[in-house]
């Protein structure tokens, strides 16, 4: 099974999408993919369904949205057994996808991919890229972390407490990266990369940092006609995300220190 959450919520299980049209099953499967391989009690899908309050057959209602999810799998393991070869071992059903265990549900993943280990495992390269002061590795795959995000996370998906606390996480590490992937560029003197993969980055989402907004809208003016060859200001090496009070220093090393480029469509 394959998940993608960084945007649009997309569950494929051989290939094929699962992803439920009705609100409330496509908000379970949500909270299942958020930990996925895990339990998740039903006490917590209830309180994500109907966070003021369980109705009387919440139980019965939960059970339900289940049986739908297992239905859309199920369509999606026809798929997949009309492609077996009968000397081929055949897939896993249904209910060894999404599992019915003690007090909970695990949705199984079967080694597939999932966008958010993805995430994290290019975020950790380039934090130590960084502790290194491997600038240019660092941006490589701080960028490529980045690139995995197409909207908010969970996008389309009603959240409850649970979906919304999972997404706030996804979040500040999303924040995180980019304050390291903006250091990483400006160590290396890249403005036209720094301008074009920032305006991207944060074309993605309904809301941004305002320090953001404000470097993208500096970067489009382009550099101020002033003497070359000013030191950068520190910026530091807190890997804490950037204050507002930080951004006057990187406004002041961008406009004097990197050289004006053509703009490139991509970043690096």
């Amino acid at each position: 099974m394959d998940l993608k959450v960084l945007g649009l919520l997309a569950v494929q299980e051989s290939g094929t999408p699962i992803v439920p049209t009705a609100a409330p099953t496509r908000q379970l499967l949500a909270l299942l993919a958020a930990h996925a391989d895990h339990i998740v009690p039903t006490a917590v899908l209830t309180q994500e369904l109907w966070p003021e309050g369980a109705p009387r057959h919440a139980q019965e209602m939960v059970e339900t949205y289940v049986r739908q999810l297992r239905e859309l799998i199920d369509d999606a393991l026809d798929v997949r057994r009309e492609e077996t070869t009968a000397a081929a071992a055949g897939p896993r059903t249904a209910r060894e996808v999404l599992v019915s265990l003690s007090g909970g549900y695990r949705l199984g993943t079967g080694g597939g991919t999932s966008d958010v280990r993805m995430f994290q495992r290019a975020v950790g390269a380039g934090y130590r890229a960084m502790e290194l002061e491997d600038y240019r590795t660092a941006a490589e795959r701080l960028g490529q972390a980045l690139e995995l995000w197409t909207a908010d996370a969970y996008t389309g998906v009603l959240a409850g407490p649970h979906l919304r606390a999972h997404g706030a996480r996804l979040e500040q590490s999303r924040l995180r990266a980019l304050d390291l992937w903006v250091e990483a560029q400006r160590r290396l003197g890249r403005r036209h990369e720094l301008y074009a993969g920032l305006s991207v980055f944060l074309s993605r989402f309904r809301s941004s940092p305002p320090e953001y907004e404000a470097l993208v809208a500096e970067l489009e003016r382009g550099p101020e006609r002033e003497p070359v060859g000013r030191p950068y200001e520190t910026v530091g090496r807190s890997y804490e995300p950037v204050p507002a009070v930080r951004v006057g220093s990187l406004l002041h090393s961008l406009r004097h220190s990197l050289p004006t480029r053509h703009r490139a469509p991509v970043a690096g």
